[in-house]
């Protein structure tokens, strides 16, 4: 138990360590080159990491506008083979609409409408580019 007590003696008070840093920090003082390049530096770095996020939203971005094309291509070839569907069963004779004669007039219009709409939306929004853009 003594062997501890004698260790204790020998290590300095947290007061004496915080004061012999705090005397060797104000010793230090940066030349006005070394200012100089710590504050470009620092201004260039967040720059820089203002840049490189501005280009992972754009990246991310034009992945988010693949996906939604994706879907879009998907979605308008499943309205044109129903659209072909339709038209093949009914001019084959399978299906008859004859009681309803304003029905398929209907759905192949709404249809072809649809199609031409969901084109012009993805043309106009997908398609736009956002590469001239600044960053705020």
């Amino acid at each position: 138990m003594s062997d501890s007590k004698d260790h204790k003696a020998d290590l300095p008070s947290a007061r004496d360590v915080l004061a012999s840093v705090s005397a060797k920090s104000e010793a230090f003082q940066a030349s006005s080159k070394e200012k100089k390049y710590i504050y470009r530096f620092g201004k260039g770095s967040v720059a820089q990491q203002a840049n490189y996020e501005h280009l992972k939203g754009i990246r991310d971005h034009y992945e988010h506008k693949g996906r939604w094309s994706n879907f879009l291509i998907c979605t308008i070839a499943a309205m044109l083979a129903f659209q072909s569907y339709l038209l093949v069963m009914v001019g084959r004779g399978v299906w008859d609409f004859s009681a309803y004669e304003w029905l398929l007039p209907a759905l192949l219009v709404q249809n072809l409408a649809q199609v031409v709409g969901l084109s012009v939306w993805a043309v106009k929004y997908l398609f736009s580019d956002i590469s001239g853009q600044k960053i705020k």
